[in-house]
């Protein structure tokens, strides 16, 4: 117990030791949620007894699924294999390939990544007769994900959009349950449906899940909160992590709600406030306190560190745009020579576009940098093309596969072959590799030879991998369907085959770690989770400053940050200004980008910048605005701007000071008084000099205000002359 709770702070064993019906971490950035969860795990099994298959935690990358692996492991000193420890489709797939047959699937089902998605939209458009540049299938698609949840919405979607939609989302659904093909959205879908309509396969997976625990949970949309509404029995032993503060996915449907309606529909649920912040210092945190403090409807909690102060926040405005680049690489520079290594700085921004002045600026300046957000290794042409050979080889009725590969690398069979074969396998009710071996196919001679020829390779393939170790497998593939020879004319071959190499690597690693011996089982492994790593961005190891979005960056943190382009229509965004919620979410984004820095923080914009062709020069963010000033160390325009002031504040003072002494001046009367001289003061009225003492005089006014002792040269006297 001990070793478990052993630099846990108060908070933190608090929540991990409340083991009994619902609980709800609301956790800062950088309170050590991690930590939390896997000693929570750790404690369930190592001191309660609860069995490691009976506990269920779900988060939202394959990357912190394997970390809080790794921890556990290394906390119990004991395999984490097998362990319902994953991300909410990595889950939702593992359920499907035990049960999908209830829901008149097969078990062999493959899973279609995003841009598959997009060329089956394609396909089925073309089927269609619809005009890809009329209106284009990434424009469709997103509406055809949302309608999987809830098809009677097309009802809601304005003409043309509902027509095309009509007609594209039934014949869409009909291709993947046709090719045995489920989709991201499917899989979260489909497995809420196994449960709603087998009621033997939920009551199964309550007893199974003694303990569910949900990272993340302010990312949470609404089907995967009523997969965990689902899963959970009326105990209610659900654990949630959150952080209304950094919920900034709702463009991905997040439902920032969540969190409150979890306290609604779970009874006596208890709260933790997860307020000790590891990573940053106190001012940075205060900072970010400052900004996230104007949302409103929020669970308050305070950040706090004990690393210290630190420094103060650079504030540095440029003229113009090459001002701030200019600035951001030289202090680059000039960290890195006091020995942080260009890896431990990032630099972040509201929109993709910025990062072009960045990347122009730091190539000139030879700055190594790396954008995240690339090309993931899985979307890799040549990578995509493989997987296409190995799915077609798994499920030979797999049409999208088929079409990507029948010509790749070219083997003659033009586009024209591909549109009769795929017309007449239609007619026939046929996958397009069936219809091959029909025998009225309405082509000539040539074309079926070469469209037999490549049938030969996939079915020599598929009796080849029963008896080949996966490495041998690849090359054989490789050399047979003709793609290594294509690589030796292609420019960037050696490149191309290098990441084949390591899909190799990958293969043989799945190959080591699994214990059955059945190959098409074992590459149905693979692909299942080549598709669910596509969904990720690759990562690069190398020492160069990382460049990336504000949402990019969530979950990252770094010893130095600058968040760039802090002006009012780049960050908040111009549109979000037009929407309450719009608006506090770009506020949480903000306070997200704060908190990734760990030591130093920078926060830049320009007066005038390029926008769009146009020369533009915006206000300040009121994000920076949300900041005090006591936190910051202005710089470029703004420490000239405050030296203005502070200068015209000594001007206008001085300049004050003289004014009122020459209306002083103005007002002075040397008044020559004696004894019996008559005089008229401007409140007194008229009187009579009594005495006079050097500069001082004793006046008789009228019985109302009688002796008055005032100095001879009052600007209010005047003396009346006769």
């Amino acid at each position: 117990m001990d070793r478990l709770l052993k630099n846990l702070n108060q908070a933190q064993k608090e929540a991990v030791l409340s083991i009994e019906g619902p609980v709800m971490a609301i956790a800062g950035a950088g309170s050590g949620k991690t930590r939390v969860l896997t000693r929570r795990i750790a404690h369930l099994i190592d001191n309660v007894g609860v069995p490691k298959d009976n506990i269920l935690a779900i988060t939202f990358t394959n990357k912190a699924a394997d970390e809080m692996k790794t921890r556990i492991a290394s906390l119990l000193s004991m395999s984490t294999f097998g362990m319902w420890i994953s991300t909410f489709h990595s889950m939702c797939a593992r359920m499907l390939r035990e049960h999908i047959e209830h829901l008149g699937y097969t078990r062999n089902f493959q899973i279609v990544d995003d841009d598959d998605v997009t060329q089956l939209i394609k396909i089925v458009m073309r089927n269609l007769n619809i005009d890809t540049k009329t209106i284009t299938p990434n424009k469709l698609k997103p509406h055809v994900l949302n309608l999987k949840a809830d098809p009677e919405a097309v009802e809601s979607y304005e003409e043309p959009l509902a027509t095309y939609l009509r007609k594209v989302f039934p014949l869409y659904q009909k291709k993947l349950k046709e090719n045995n093909w489920v989709d991201f959205e499917d899989l979260l879908i489909l497995t809420i449906r196994l449960l709603r309509e087998q009621p033997q396969i939920r009551k199964h997976y309550q007893k199974l899940f003694q303990y569910i625990l949900v990272d993340e949970f302010q990312d949470t949309n609404n089907l995967q909160y009523d997969l965990i509404r689902l899963l959970s029995d009326e105990k209610g032993n659900v654990f949630i992590v959150g952080d209304e503060d950094q919920s900034i996915y709702a463009f991905r449907g997040a439902n920032i709600d969540n969190i409150r309606k979890f306290k609604k529909d779970y009874k006596n649920v208890k709260t933790v406030l997860l307020e000790k912040n590891y990573r940053s210092t106190n001012t940075i945190l205060k900072a970010a306190n400052q900004v996230i403090r104007e949302n409103k409807n929020r669970i308050e909690k305070t950040l706090f560190s004990t690393r210290g102060d630190g420094e103060k926040i650079h504030f540095y405005k440029g003229f113009n745009a090459r001002d701030e680049v200019e600035y951001v690489a030289d202090t680059i520079e000039k960290l890195h020579r006091q020995g942080y290594a260009y890896e431990d700085m990032a630099v972040l921004y509201r929109a993709n576009s910025t990062s072009r002045m960045f990347e122009e600026g730091f190539m000139h300046k030879r700055l190594p940098y790396k954008v995240i957000g690339n090309t993931s290794f899985f979307k890799r042409k040549e990578i995509k093309d493989i997987v296409a050979y190995l799915r077609l080889i798994v499920n030979p009725d797999d049409d999208y596969s088929f079409l990507r590969i029948v010509n790749e690398p070219r083997r003659g069979i033009g586009a024209t072959t591909v549109e009769r074969l795929a017309k007449h396998s239609q007619s026939k009710g046929l996958s397009h590799y069936a219809a091959i071996a029909v025998e009225d196919l309405p082509l000539k001679t040539a074309p079926i030879r070469k469209l037999k020829a490549f049938q030969n390779i996939i079915e020599s393939l598929r009796k080849q991998l029963k008896n080949m170790d996966f490495s041998v497998f690849l090359d054989e593939l490789l050399n047979l369907s003709g793609y290594k020879k294509s690589l030796e004319n292609d420019e960037r071959g050696d490149v191309r085959y290098e990441n084949i190499l390591e899909l190799k690597t990958m293969l043989k690693e799945t190959e080591n770690t699994y214990v059955t011996t059945d190959k098409e089982t074992l590459l149905t492994y693979v692909l299942e989770d080549i598709a669910l790593k596509s969904q990720e961005d690759e990562e690069n190891d190398s020492d160069a400053v990382s460049l990336m979005t504000l949402h990019a960056a969530k979950g990252l943190e770094f010893p130095i940050v600058f968040i760039a382009a802090l002006e009012q229509g780049m960050f908040p965004l111009y549109r979000s200004m037009e929407s309450q919620s719009d608006l506090e979410e770009e506020r949480r984004l903000m306070y997200v980008g704060l908190t990734r820095a760990q030591e130093r923080l920078f926060l830049t914009n320009a007066k005038q910048r390029q926008l769009y062709g146009e020369l533009v020069a915006n206000p300040d963010s009121q994000f920076v605005k949300a900041i005090d000033t006591s936190l910051m160390k202005l710089e470029g325009l703004n420490r000239e701007q405050a030296d203005n002031e502070v200068r015209y504040t000594r001007d206008y003072n001085r300049s004050k000071r003289i004014r009122a002494r020459r209306e002083s001046l103005k007002q002075y009367v040397e008044n020559d008084l004696n004894k019996g001289d008559k005089v008229v003061h401007k409140t007194f009225g008229e009187g009579v000099v009594v005495s006079v003492a050097r500069d001082q005089c004793v006046i008789a006014f009228s019985k109302e205000h009688g002796l008055k002792t005032l100095m001879k040269n009052h600007p209010a006297i005047v003396k009346k002359e006769g």
